[in-house]
Formats: C-alpha cells, sequence, structure tokens
C-alpha cells in the first residue's frame, strides 16, 4: 500500500519538474503544466500500470500465504467444503481492491495539489461509472490470479500472469492470436479482435464500454471462481 501511494503521489510533482526541466534546456516542443487538473479525469483511471502491477502481486501474495505457510489445513478443517477458504479469499480481494484503488486516487489529488487547480465538479457522473467497471475489470484479472494461485497452487504462474496483465503486455500474444484467427474460413473472423474481451485490454482504455465491460468481469469472475473453487475442493490439501 505505501508503494501505491508514493508511486501516485509523485506522478504530478515527477511531470511538473520533468515540464520545467526541459523548458529551462530550451525545449520548444513542450506543453505547459495544466491550471487546472479535472478530479474526474483522475477518479477515471484509477490503475496505472505500477499500481496494476503492485495490486495484483499483492493478491498473489495474499492468496497463496496459507498454501504457502501449511496453516491451509487448520482452516480448510474447520470448513464443510475446502472451497469455501477460495470465496473468502474471493471476497477480501475484492475489498482490497476498492480500497486500494480509492487510496491511489487520493494520493493522486494530493499530489496534484500543489501544481494544479483541481476541478471536482465536470464529468464526475462519467468518471464514477469508468471507476466501478474498472473495479470489476479488475476483479476478473484478480481472479484469473487466484485460478493459478490458489486452483493450480503455483504461485510463480500467479506472479507471472500478475505482471503481465498488470503491465498490459498481453497486448502482444492477443495481435499473434488474432492473426491465427483471421486465417480460419469464417467472415466474422475477418475483423475478431481478441483484446476487445479481454479484461487487462478493457481496464486500459480511458471510458470502457459499458455492457462489453459488465459481460467481460461476469463471466471471468463466474467461470473462472467456479472452476477455482471446483478444483480445490478435489485436491489433497498439502
Amino acid at each position: 500500500m505505501i508503494l501505491i501511494v508514493i508511486f501516485n503521489f509523485i506522478d504530478a510533482p515527477v511531470g511538473w519538474a520533468l515540464i520545467k526541466l526541459a523548458k529551462r534546456m530550451g525545449s520548444k516542443d513542450v506543453t505547459n503544466w495544466p491550471s487546472t487538473v479535472k478530479l474526474s479525469s483522475l477518479v477515471a483511471n484509477p490503475v496505472g500500470w505500477l499500481t496494476g502491477i503492485f495490486i495484483l502481486m499483492s493478491v498473489v501474495w495474499f492468496s497463496y500465504a496459507d498454501l504457502g505457510h501449511g496453516y491451509i489445513k487448520n482452516i480448510a478443517g474447520q470448513l464443510p467444503k475446502k472451497g469455501q477458504t477460495v470465496m473468502s479469499k474471493f471476497f477480501a480481494v475484492e475489498i482490497h481492491n476498492l480500497l486500494l484503488m480509492i487510496i491511489a486516487v487520493i494520493a493522486n489529488v494530493l499530489g496534484y495539489l500543489p501544481f494544479s487547480k483541481i476541478d471536482f465538479t465536470s464529468g464526475m457522473a462519467r468518471a464514477a461509472e469508468s471507476f466501478f467497471l474498472k473495479y470489476l475489470l479488475f476483479m476478473a484479472i484478480s481472479v484469473i490470479v487466484l485460478f493459478f494461485s490458489t486452483g493450480l497452487k503455483s504461485k510463480n504462474a500467479a506472479t507471472v500472469i500478475a505482471i503481465l496483465m498488470g503491465s498490459k503486455l498481453l497486448s502482444l500474444s492477443y495481435m499473434l492470436v488474432n492473426l491465427g484467427l483471421q486465417k480460419i474460413p469464417f467472415k466474422f473472423m475477418k475483423d475478431f479482435d481478441i483484446s476487445k474481451y479481454m479484461p487487462d485490454s478493457l481496464i486500459g482504455e480511458t471510458n470502457p464500454p459499458l455492457v462489453r465491460s459488465l459481460i467481460v468481469s461476469a463471466c471471468f469472475i463466474v467461470i473462472l471462481m467456479n472452476l477455482t473453487v471446483s478444483i480445490f475442493n478435489k485436491k489433497d490439501i498439502t
């Protein structure tokens, strides 16, 4: 959490300092620092790639902690079904992600205050919608991480997925998948773009499409949570 606060707080001071430095060096292509920043723009984009990686890595560490330290045996032994521990992790991650996203926005706002006037009024309804959609999409990504860390009991795989999806590096693999799909002799495949249906791509958009974001989030969360719980119930706890 401390890293998220620091990196979001210093975003504005670093940007302001770089612009000042560039102007002193005589650069003519540098734009002026904005005198006013809309709160809506900060709320609508709560998770940058670095913040995203930090949040997802904390999900990895939290979700694998009971398995890694062995105290899952005591916890699961007190429940009718082992899979209930997976659901408890999901609910904890829900709260965890929401709090960290809110903290990231607050830190970002505080970072801008010394350098710009904050406009608290315009565009807040659309920004709140964007924040909510990105929260759901981030939960979808977190469930993918849970699947690897808890369902497959692989911290290493979960870490790789967290880094790739948090940094949006998987967009390169989506391009390759698209090239493969376009070779399928069906007309609708010609314009098909898998990235439009992946949560890590949608979360990178300034204003994610409402219906598609809801459907994608729901599908990933419902399918992968059920799959994770099912796998976890069948595996021996070691």
